[in-house]
C-alpha cells in the first residue's frame, strides 16, 4: 500500500547508509560496483553543468531544492506528506511542472510533463554479475541508461551483453557533499543528457539506492569552467579578410569658368588624399594647376605639385590663403599670362 511505501523507503535508505559507512571504513566500497562485464568505458571528461540537491531546512521531509553552480535555486521537488511516496518537480520560480516522481519501495517511475514523446518511464532495479547493481530506464533513442550503485555514474549503455563490444558512456556523476545529510552534487554533460531527466532519475537513486554514508571529509564542489565564446574557422577567415576600401568623401563640383575667360578643352581631377575635401584641377594644354573644394586642405593638396606648374592668376579677394593659387574659376589672369591659361 502507498501509505507504507514512504516509511519503508526511509528505513531502506537508513540501512544503505549504514552499510555504505561500514564498507567505506573497511575499504570495500569498490565491491558495490563489482561486475564481470568487459564493456568499454567512455569517461565523463568534459561536464558542462553542476547542480546541488539539498533538503529545505524549514521542511526537510517534504521539500528538496535544486541549485545551479551560481547558487541560484532552479527547481523544487515537493510532496504533500512525509507518508506520500509521490513527489512533484517544479521549475523555480515559474512553478512550471516538470515531472511527477514516484520513489516507492515497490514501484519507481517518472511521468514527465511538457516533453515531446517522453512521458512515463519506469525505473527498474537490476543486479547481477555482469551488470552490477543499478537503477535503469530507457529514453526515446532506445538506449538503456543506468545509475550505478557505488560510483554514482549515469551511463548510457550501448549493445548490452555484447561482451567487448558493449559500451558504457558516462553522462553524469553524483557525489555526497556532507555525510549523514541529504546534500548531493551532480555534474553532467547537457549536450548528451537532458538535465531534468538526469535530476529526476538521480533523485530516485538518492532516496532508494545510495544513502548518506559516504566519507566526505575532504570533498568540495567540482570546478566547471565558464563557457567562453569560440571562434570558428569561418569566422577566423572573415577576420583575416582585408577591410573594404574607404569611400572617398564627396567633393564639390568645380566652379564653372566665366564665359569671358577661355576654358581649357580638357580638365583632369587629381585627388591627393581620400580624406581631403579639396582636389587639384589641371588645365590642358596649359598644364597649370589650381584647386577646388572647401578650402581647408589647400596645403595638403598642392604640396606635391611643383610651384612652376601652379596657376599664376591673382586672387580677387582674401577669403583663402594667398600663398597658393586662387580657387578654380575665381582668379583673374595677370597681364603677363594669356587668358587662355587662366582658371
Amino acid at each position: 500500500m502507498p501509505i507504507f511505501e514512504a516509511p519503508a523507503v526511509y528505513a531502506w535508505s537508513t540501512g544503505i547508509t549504514i552499510c555504505t559507512y561500514m564498507m567505506e571504513h573497511l575499504y570495500l566500497k569498490d565491491f558495490l560496483d563489482f561486475h564481470t562485464s568487459d564493456a568499454n568505458i567512455v569517461p565523463l571528461s568534459n561536464p558542462t553543468s553542476v547542480y546541488y540537491i539539498r533538503r529545505e531546512r524549514a521542511d526537510r521531509q517534504k521539500v528538496v531544492n535544486v541549485f545551479n553552480g551560481d547558487g541560484e535555486k532552479v527547481y523544487t521537488i515537493e510532496r504533500k506528506s512525509p507518508l506520500n511516496p509521490v513527489w512533484s518537480m517544479y521549475a523555480f520560480p515559474s512553478r512550471r511542472a516538470v515531472a511527477t516522481i514516484r520513489a516507492g519501495f515497490f514501484l519507481r517511475a517518472i511521468d514527465f510533463h511538457n516533453k515531446q514523446g517522453l512521458q512515463h518511464r519506469a525505473i527498474t532495479n537490476e543486479s547481477g554479475l555482469t551488470t552490477g547493481r543499478t537503477r535503469s530506464f530507457y529514453l526515446n533513442d532506445g538506449a538503456k541508461y543506468s545509475w550505478t550503485r557505488g560510483s554514482k555514474f549515469l551511463e548510457k549503455i550501448i549493445n548490452p551483453k555484447g561482451g567487448d563490444e558493449e559500451i558504457h558512456e558516462r553522462l553524469a556523476k553524483v557525489k555526497l557533499m556532507r555525510q549523514w545529510k541529504f546534500d548531493f552534487e551532480m555534474v553532467l554533460d547537457e549536450a548528451k543528457i537532458d538535465r531534468e531527466v538526469a535530476l529526476s532519475t538521480a533523485f530516485i537513486s538518492m532516496l532508494t539506492q545510495w544513502g548518506f554514508g559516504d566519507i566526505t571529509e575532504t570533498r568540495g564542489p567540482t570546478y566547471i569552467p565558464k563557457k567562453t565564446a569560440t571562434i570558428t574557422e569561418e569566422q577566423e577567415e572573415e577576420n583575416k579578410a582585408p577591410a573594404p576600401a574607404p569611400v572617398a568623401a564627396p567633393v564639390a563640383a568645380a566652379a564653372t569658368v566665366p564665359a569671358s575667360e577661355s576654358t581649357p578643352s580638357n580638365v583632369t581631377f587629381v585627388i591627393n588624399s581620400s580624406e581631403d575635401s579639396d582636389v587639384i584641377i589641371e588645365g590642358i594644354p596649359a598644364n597649370k594647376k589650381s584647386w577646388t573644394g572647401c578650402g581647408k586642405h589647400i596645403a595638403n593638396v598642392m604640396e606635391n605639385t611643383s610651384q612652376d606648374l601652379w596657376c599664376s592668376c591673382r586672387h580677387i579677394d582674401d577669403e583663402f590663403d594667398t600663398n597658393f593659387p586662387p580657387k578654380a574659376g575665381t582668379g583673374k589672369a595677370r597681364s603677363s599670362v594669356s587668358s587662355g591659361t587662366s582658371l
